[in-house]
């Protein structure tokens, strides 16, 4: 009776323990489900803005999204999201026809299309541009300094320290506009629409001449002088490579001495806060 009693409570058992099990998975399943991530925006002073954060989960998802840097050549080279199709502001900004129908190309066979640069500033304005010429899936990244907080990026070879720009800070970039220099100048390398959406306002007495557009106006450059150069900054978050990207291009096609070469790390917007001298900008 004992053996009897016995196979019935182990036959019992296999057919149990089975069924408890799988009420358990289903169970865990249901509790322990990632919930798909959507697309989602964050308000800044660039404009709306795709969340880092967001744009790494969808991509973990497998979302069909590609990233577009609109970032230079000196700024692509120095790193970039991996994966990413290089489209750089200047082509775009001059309606070159490749670049857009690049861009028009990744709009049609991709579900969303981000465009980053540093900060948000230069890439907002090809994603808005985009949206306006009917490529509604097209928005801007809230930046690759954002990005490479918490998210690897593509690192190109390192640059010799002889070839690379000078990081200065806002009170040693002061200082050396206080002290009235005759050999110091101040070349504030925004786009335009990124002059205007910060007030309309540049350092006093500064050059204008948009990352976009150096290349074009290297003659206005004088490599016996000290050139600083500014762009947006870090004042409202994250950090603005055009500054940086425009002292290597200097140096590179100029020969120009890095010691002569400069960028201020907090930029044009941090210089405005603590009430330095400033002057509209007059096109």
């Amino acid at each position: 009776m004992n053996k009897v009693l016995k196979l019935f409570l182990d036959t019992r058992a296999w057919l149990i323990f089975p069924i408890i099990g799988a009420i358990g998975y289903c169970f865990a399943d249901n509790v322990f489900a990632v919930e798909k991530t959507e697309l989602q925006f964050a308000e800044k002073a660039v404009g709306k803005v795709v969340p880092s954060d967001n744009a790494y989960e969808l991509r973990q998802q497998g979302k069909d999204i590609v990233f577009v840097s609109v970032r230079e050549r000196a700024e692509w080279d120095e790193y970039h999201i991996p994966g990413a199709v290089w489209i750089p502001h200047s082509k775009l900004k001059e309606q070159n026809e490749i670049a857009w129908n690049l861009l028009k190309e990744l709009s049609e066979t991709h579900e969303y299309v981000l465009t980053y640069c540093g900060a948000g500033h230069r890439s907002g304005f090809v994603a808005k541009q985009a949206q306006e010429e009917g490529l509604k899936n097209v928005y801007n990244l809230d930046g690759v300094s954002f990005w490479k907080e918490k998210y690897p990026v593509f690192k190109g070879e390192p640059r010799p320290a002889d070839k690379n720009p000078k990081m200065v800070h806002l009170d040693e970039a002061y200082y050396y506009y206080k002290a009235g220099f005759d050999d110091v100048d101040f070349i504030d390398v925004r786009e335009p629409e990124s002059i205007a959406m910060s007030g309309g306002n540049i350092i006093k007495g500064a050059k204008v001449i948009p990352l976009s557009e150096l290349i074009k106006n290297l003659d206005q450059i004088d490599c016996k002088k000290d050139s600083v150069f500014v762009c947006e900054g870090t004042a409202h978050g994250g950090e603005c490579s055009a500054s940086p990207a425009a002292g290597k291009i200097v140096i590179d096609k100029l020969g120009c001495k890095s010691g002569h070469i400069k960028y201020m790390l907090e930029g044009h917007d941090a210089w405005e806060i603590a009430g330095y001298p400033v002057e509209a900008y007059k096109p």
